[in-house]
């Protein structure tokens, strides 16, 4: 896809958003809100389809919440790492909101067309350039990689969203939708921020979580994802193998700091089946 934004435009904007450092004041929401929307379309032009740039496309982002406790410690992270991070180009941290985006395609996407469903493609595109319908997405089918999490109506095949996530921004036919928040603290963390349901690993729990969600295994082994970081881990889902190992004093163990293990995260196994379209049903909370 092509529009009138360069990436150096996108860098600059993003620049802008991450000088948010410890003692400085966050920047406006306005301000992150017009950065947001160069992001967005950026990250669009950055994107390889199979159809042409008149159909349908679908994009989706998920949110890491970082508290107030925790700001200063991620930003002066994240900072240091700007340049591997951006080379992902699939993440946007929101200074005004605290809140890191992840970016990816609505894979496989089942989206109301007339009395019927329709299935996007793994790239989140369709065929056609217009929709009968309010272009919601409802779920994906069931298959061999995703199972459903206990938070989704699951029927006949199909994992129905418990809520329909209609799109909350359109960039030509480009729709873009938030999926709400991705949880990336372990089942044993008993620290309960923002009311998120904690996840219960175990095939046999109830769980919202990407375990459940890859049929009793992890993104490591379900995708064949290992970025080589850390020792390859099936036992546990956020293995904390992102670009954020390279920091000094952090290493491929768990962090006992919350704002650690969030910087752990981008370029992640996790992270890259998020950033693929694997994980999108998957759910803590919806806002």
């Amino acid at each position: 896809m092509r529009f009138s934004f360069t990436h150096l435009t996108l860098l600059a904007a993003s620049v802008l958003t991450w000088t948010s450092a410890s003692g400085r004041p966050s920047p406006s929401h306005e301000l992150v809100r017009r950065e947001l929307h160069l992001y967005e379309e950026g990250y669009i032009n950055t994107r390889s389809y199979k159809h042409s740039n008149a159909t349908v496309k679908l994009i989706g982002f998920k949110k890491i919440k970082i508290s107030d406790a925790d700001a200063d410690e991620f930003e002066e992270g994240w900072h240091a790492n700007f340049e591997e991070l951006r080379q992902l180009e699939r993440h946007f941290y929101d200074a005004a909101s605290r809140e890191l985006r992840i970016y990816f395609p609505v894979e496989n996407a089942l989206v109301e067309h007339g009395s019927s469903m329709i299935e996007a493609n793994e790239l989140g595109e369709f065929e056609m350039d217009w929709l009968d319908g309010d272009y919601a997405v409802v779920g994906r089918y069931q298959t061999d990689h995703v199972h459903g999490v206990d938070a989704n109506i699951i029927k006949d095949g199909i994992i129905y969203l418990s809520e329909r996530v209609l799109p909350h921004r359109r960039v030509g036919n480009v729709f873009v939708y938030d999926f709400g928040y991705k949880d990336v603290h372990d089942h044993d963390d008993h620290d309960h921020d923002h009311g998120m349901a904690k996840r219960c690993e175990k095939i046999e729990c109830p769980s919202q979580g990407c375990v459940k969600n890859h049929g009793g295994v992890n993104c490591s082994k379900k995708f064949g994802i290992s970025k080589g970081r850390c020792p390859m881990r099936k036992d546990v889902c956020m293995d904390f193998n992102g670009v954020a190992v390279n920091l000094p004093g952090v290493d491929c163990s768990r962090p006992t700091s919350k704002a650690k293990r969030i910087l752990k995260f981008p370029g992640s196994d996790c992270d890259y089946a998020v950033g693929a379209g694997h994980c999108y049903n998957e759910v803590a909370a919806f806002h």
